[in-house]
């Protein structure tokens, strides 16, 4: 592709290119270098591309994409832009012929709820009569057809290694949707990619924010930072719809820089604080069979059902529910989408598992802030018979928020009936110093465990539970892997758990 047709949206210091070549291949990978192709200088957290140019050229680079013209040899074929993660999302979006133009699409931003939110709103749409592909957490999907990324991508991410891909798997996933007849785009936006501009070329008709809790703070410093990339999502949508139960979401919903918002409340103390456009009326739990509500707005009111249980639910289907139909689609589709979604892999996730007369529940989730642990322990509380003991099992990750972890100590202790602290993802760190600033929030007068290998602690947690009790694991959710020193390993915490049940 032509360098000019690259380069549509990008602002540009300065062009030492003398003419508009053919560009071959793209990549901000110095080791990924093709004879003929562009090289895109990245200052990371922890390398700075500029300092591995000499390599790409070496490896027959054409053109240097860089922010830093001092660090180029004299003469290098180059092209000059003040925020080169910038470029580099509207280098592939054009790439890839900017596939997003001409479909629907919504993105989905917040602490807590992104996917479940995002899946809600895929059942809605598609019942609707529209074709609908999602990026998530989980996986990404055109229709029905899992949609993997070994054609596209020449770096190490891989679909579904973070909440957002990279710009080279995203907008080479949406090229692939369109070519498949995808009409509506759907799509978690975390708070990383709009921090580094990922999603800056595209022109979003809906953006929905859910909520702001602790996390992620390592990367953003403090809690106004990580507001403050959330918020760039509006910048990028025509219309808002906001969770304004939540003070960060309500700051933005009240904010004079953003018009035509919808803001959502579904606590009925609170009503949205006086100012909610739609709200969830006659709020009934049906303990493990759901949760039902009456959706209220000047313009509809309809009542919703939904098969998954928790506060979580209705928050997620109310505010999924809203933004469809500020985008045009009908009551009976949106209560029609919400009831088709049955769960969520890792999302309170229940599991029945037990021998020889014994049997108690499993639940997975991938709960790993302290809001969403606390949430996550309540709605189980709510839903259990008073008889039944609860046992969770969770840990931290390693190289991330370390201030949240005695917090999570602190919520375990209230809300658990016995804990067992172990290990979780624990990366370049060791385990058990992970484990001792758990401890710190642990309320040593109640029940709890330390046991650092997390698969000897679901072993444990099976063979010590009672016939009826409730073993919650903790914070890995849908991951079928565990990350250590020695790498990224296989770990379905499910099937272990099922193993350890026919073992004891």
């Amino acid at each position: 592709m032509r360098l000019s047709e690259l380069f549509r949206g990008v602002d540009v210091v300065k062009w030492n290119v003398g003419d508009d070549i053919d560009v071959s291949h793209i990549t901000s990978d110095s080791r990924c270098v093709l004879r003929g192709g562009m090289f895109i200088c990245i200052k990371g957290s922890k390398t700075d591309g500029h300092r591995f140019v000499g390599e790409a050229l070496k490896r027959g680079a054409a053109v240097i994409v860089a922010s830093d013209e001092t660090a180029l040899p004299m003469g290098t074929s180059s092209i000059i832009t003040a925020n080169t993660r910038l470029a580099e999302a509207h280098i592939w979006n054009n790439w890839y012929s900017r596939p997003c133009d001409g479909m629907k699409t919504v993105a989905v931003t917040g602490t807590n709820g992104k996917t479940t939110t995002v899946l809600f709103l895929r059942e809605i749409f598609r019942a609707a009569g529209k074709r609908v592909g999602i990026i998530t957490t989980l996986k990404a999907m055109a229709d029905d057809e899992e949609i993997g990324n070994h054609k596209l991508s020449s770096v190490s991410d891989k679909v579904c290694s973070m909440t957002t891909p990279d710009p080279e798997y995203f907008y080479g996933c949406v090229y692939l949707m369109k070519q498949k007849g995808i009409d509506t785009l759907i799509f978690e936006a975390s708070s990383h990619a709009l921090a580094q501009n990922k999603l800056d070329p595209i022109r979003l008709d809906m953006a929905v924010f859910t909520n702001l809790s602790r996390e992620h703070l390592d990367y953003h410093g403090d809690m106004e930072s990580y507001f403050g990339a959330k918020k760039h999502l509006a910048d990028l949508a025509e219309k808002l719809t906001v969770n304004v139960d939540d003070s960060y979401m309500r700051r933005l919903a009240n904010s004079e820089e953003f018009g035509n918002v919808t803001a959502v409340s579904a606590d009925p103390a609170s009503q949205g604080f006086g100012n909610a456009d739609v709200t969830a009326l006659c709020r009934n739990k049906l303990g493990l069979d759901g949760v039902e509500y009456v959706y209220f707005s000047k313009n509809a009111v309809f009542k919703i059902k939904s098969p998954m249980i928790g506060d979580f639910t209705v928050y997620n289907s109310l505010l999924a529910a809203a933004a469809a139909m500020r985008l045009g689609v009908e009551a009976e589709a949106v209560r029609d989408g919400i009831g088709n979604l049955r769960g969520v892999d890792g999302r309170l996730e229940r599991v029945s598992i037990g021998r020889d007369g014994k049997q108690f529940e499993l639940i997975v989730d991938y709960a790993h802030t302290p809001a969403a642990l606390e949430g996550l322990l309540r709605t189980v509380r709510e839903c259990r018979n008073k008889n039944r003991k609860i046992t969770l099992l969770f840990g931290c990750g390693g190289e991330r928020d370390r201030g949240k972890r005695r917090e999570m100590g602190s919520v375990a202790s209230r809300l658990a009936d016995f804990v067992i602290v172990t290990s979780d993802n624990s990366r370049g760190e060791d385990a058990d110093e992970i484990i001792c600033e758990i401890l710190l929030g642990i309320d040593k007068e109640k029940p709890h465990a330390v046991i650092s290998d997390r698969r000897c602690a679901i072993e444990y947690a099976v063979r010590t539970a009672s016939d009826g009790d409730i073993i919650v694991l903790a914070g890995k959710g849908h991951e079928k892997y565990e990350i250590t020193n020695n790498g990224m390993l296989p770990f379905d915490e499910i099937e272990i758990a099922r193993r350890a049940a026919d073992k004891f």
